[in-house]
């Protein structure tokens, strides 16, 4: 397919009124102007030479150098390349810059420009040439199987009781896996849930902490799995009393701001440690003011 205005070489069999010799050129160039309009395949060439129009087919388009008598032109596709690439079009390779190679993905195949460059992509997306001898076959390999974190009995439908830190008493319930792989606590016969986030990498975490057991286990059991981890954090230490000027303990706020500097030290270091002993401990429940006038007028709280 020529161009508009497009150089070519036309077959000429006369030059002037006499026949073209053997050993002559047998094409002049000539420009393409437009299609014949007295056949289909037929086109319109300007002799640049003499001036004149001529009606004709070619013999090959005109590539930028002189045109030898016997060449012929064909149109350059897959049947006809002159050279077959090593890697085709996502071809997965080895990119030998580096002790260990990386992986990458064929994009681009070599040129007459660049006759053993080819491009490549790695996996975070950048893009790179490299030529032939660079390259290596990477093997194909099958995905890697899902590897499952979470225990046999847990199932869509599997009966849990869910206990977490956030909650002020067990429930009772089913765990379900959304199509969207997003596990959900339903407690008792509700439709609607509550999602445990990232469950395959925090289940174990929450059976480690009595946060969710296997089963509709017994309340008592639960409330004592948390009472068990909450031990776990205890830690003991003791304040010396040795050096004390008082040997007796105040017995009031007063008599504890008369006391020596010193005595005073080592009294809320005392304080400090039994209260920070029992804050961890399940032996106490934080309550309001207003719980707290309730019970003073031993009325019991409101739940």
């Amino acid at each position: 397919m020529f161009k508009v205005f497009g150089l070519a070489a036309v077959h000429c069999e006369q030059s002037g009124d006499c026949h073209v010799g053997k050993f002559d050129a047998q094409s002049i160039q000539m420009i393409a102007i437009g299609r014949c309009s007295h056949s289909n395949d037929g086109l319109l060439f300007y002799n640049p030479s003499n001036g004149k129009f001529q009606l004709n087919t070619t013999s090959g388009a005109y590539f930028g150098y002189k045109y030898p008598a016997g060449t012929f032109f064909y149109r350059l596709d897959e049947t006809t390349s002159i050279f077959s690439p090593k890697y085709a079009i996502d071809t997965p390779v080895y990119v030998h810059t580096h002790s260990t190679p990386s992986v990458a993905t064929v994009i681009g195949i070599p040129t007459y420009d660049s006759p053993n460059v080819y491009t490549v992509v790695f996996k975070d997306g950048s893009l790179s040439k490299y030529t032939e001898d660079l390259l290596s076959i990477a093997p194909i390999l099958p995905p890697s199987p899902t590897i499952n974190l979470l225990p046999n009995w847990l199932k869509g439908g599997a009966k849990v009781t869910l206990f977490l830190q956030t909650m002020t008493k067990p429930r009772h319930g089913t765990v379900q896996l959304s199509p969207d792989n997003h596990w959900t606590f339903y407690p008792g016969k509700y439709t609607t849930g509550k999602i445990l986030p990232d469950l395959q990498a925090n289940c174990q975490h929450l059976l480690d902490t009595g946060q969710l057991f296997h089963g509709h286990a017994k309340f008592k059991n639960a409330y004592a799995a948390r009472t068990q981890h909450s031990l776990k954090d205890c830690v003991l230490r003791h304040v010396s009393a040795h050096g004390l000027k008082s040997l007796l303990a105040p017995t009031s706020l007063k008599q504890h701001n008369e006391l020596d500097p010193e005595d005073k030290l080592v009294g809320d270091a005392a304080y400090d440690e039994e209260y920070d002993g029992l804050e961890p401990l399940p032996t106490w429940e934080v309550i309001s003011e207003e719980q707290y006038h309730q019970l003073r007028n031993g009325r019991r709280l409101c739940q």
